[in-house]
């Protein structure tokens, strides 16, 4: 990609190697000092260190959130020292985080008002897609010439982009990806632990189900680790029930009743109460069956390190 100013805000367990992918590609990144360690290993070279986001923002053109929850993005950007009071024309905010969202027409439309542009980018696949430059992105931008403004940055981020619509709908768009992607895995976990239960070799079974129509990503990502009782921290259980509250609120304006996604909320609030909020999502096979052993690290982040990773 051209060289270029890039403001990351929520260097976590994914916005870290999101903006280390960057700067590799070389973009000059300006970030908050209160997560600076998180990219200490990029050195002085083409990194600016700042304090508030109002800072951040004025040091260049495209701000890039990638913040745990809604209240960090409204903060951030229309708190006291928020993004807000460093807009202007030119300026455009991409928020990559998983937002609500009425708080994202909210924001946007506050950004507008001070004649900047926004855009949602929620993006999945992890830390390893992260890492990797593959994450899966969906794009809300009101204009071609504000998508065209953070492909080159997203090109470097992701292996599937794809713009979905006007502002909003990026975030509509991953509201389905987690609603899919949340129940898969508690119905996933229903079954490793019926298969062991049963007497089934898992090692044996797993490889038999691929191909077939029960095969999904989430079998082969989380099967595996769920038979091996690796709970190696990828991603939150807490993180599940706040996007399924996503899911249910969305569904609930547009006047849906969804009653299986109700269930797979309980499902991971009961995993959140029994086992952690902080744990892995993989342990929520011990909510199905306790003899699985658990006990995994587990991580954590604040509004300016994010530790998102879906």
């Amino acid at each position: 990609m051209t060289i270029c100013f890039i403001c990351f805000i929520g260097l976590g367990l994914m916005g870290q190697p999101m903006a280390t992918n960057l700067h590799q590609a070389g973009a000059a990144l300006v970030i908050p000092r209160r997560a600076s360690d998180a990219v200490a290993d990029l050195g002085n070279d083409r990194v600016e260190v700042l304090e508030t986001p109002a800072e951040i923002g004025r040091a260049a053109d495209l701000v890039i959130l990638m913040l745990p929850t809604a209240k960090a993005v409204e903060s951030v950007c229309l708190g006291s020292d928020g993004l807000i009071s460093a807009m202007g024309s030119g300026k455009l905010v991409m928020d990559m985080g998983t937002t609500d969202g009425k708080t994202t027409l909210a924001v946007a439309e506050r950004l507008r008002e001070a004649h900047s542009a926004f855009v949602d980018a929620p993006v999945t696949g992890g830390r390893v897609g992260a890492t990797n430059g593959k994450l899966t992105i969906f794009v809300g931008a009101d204009s071609s010439e504000d998508y065209d403004r953070v492909a080159p940055a997203l090109a470097v981020m992701g292996g599937n982009v794809t713009r979905i619509g006007p502002v909003g709908s990026g975030q509509a768009a991953k509201v389905i990806n987690q609603l899919i992607n949340f129940s898969t895995q508690v119905v996933v976990a229903e079954g490793i632990a019926l298969a062991r239960r049963s007497g089934l070799d898992l090692n044996t079974l797993i490889p038999a189900l691929a191909g077939g129509a029960a095969d999904s990503v989430v079998l082969q990502i989380l099967g595996p680790r769920m038979a091996a009782n690796d709970w190696t921290f990828t991603a939150h259980i807490e993180i599940a029930v706040n996007d399924m509250d996503i899911v249910l609120h969305a569904a609930k304006t547009r006047g849906m009743e969804l009653k299986l996604a109700e269930l797979v909320r309980v499902r991971w609030s009961d995993a959140e109460k029994a086992i952690g909020a902080e744990h892995d999502i993989a342990e929520i096979v011990r909510l199905v069956d306790p003899d699985f052993s658990g006990g995994g690290w587990h991580g954590g982040g604040d509004a300016f390190g994010s530790a998102t990773a879906e």
